[in-house]
């Protein structure tokens, strides 16, 4: 699983799950922990500023959970 954490001086951020056809708002101080390779995303955030701190798992890991791998 992936891990991103967003802050900054910024409204109405929005995040696309565009493969689920889900939108989460996506606010400062947000935390979200999704499978990034299941789950494609896009964030949208009309102005303002943010930093996105971003934890990637290791393939080891995926492979030890039997997480199944997408072509993108």
């Amino acid at each position: 699983f992936d891990i991103l954490t967003c802050i900054g001086s910024y409204g109405h951020g929005i995040m696309q799950l565009t493969n689920l056809g889900i939108e989460l708002a996506y606010d400062p101080g947000v935390m979200v922990s999704y499978s990034g390779w299941l789950v494609r995303h896009g964030i949208q955030v009309a102005e303002g500023d943010r930093i996105v701190w971003a934890w990637f798992m290791r393939n080891s890991v995926h492979n030890y959970a039997r997480t199944l791998h997408t072509e993108y």
